[in-house]
């Protein structure tokens, strides 16, 4: 949280009320998080940016449609 909320210039409490999805934090509780995807870090990165940035940015959506609420407002 608080790598995050330097890289956005905010408070980690004001990062994890406004600016990550809830279920980024449901979805760690239970164990799931983005670390699979990460195997291959920097394979297609483009010159200037930081390797992990395309394989996070394109691991997280996948993370959240396995992630889909239920009925009841929890992560299924």
């Amino acid at each position: 949280m608080r790598e995050v909320s330097r890289y956005l210039g905010n408070t980690p409490a004001v990062c994890r009320a406004s600016c990550i999805d809830p279920r980024v934090f449901e979805l760690y509780d239970q164990g799931r998080t983005v670390a699979p995807a990460l195997t291959r870090l920097g394979e297609h990165g483009a010159f200037g940016r930081p390797a992990a940035q395309g394989a996070v940015e394109a691991a997280v959506p996948d993370l959240l449609s396995c992630g889909k609420k239920r009925a009841d407002g929890g992560i299924g």
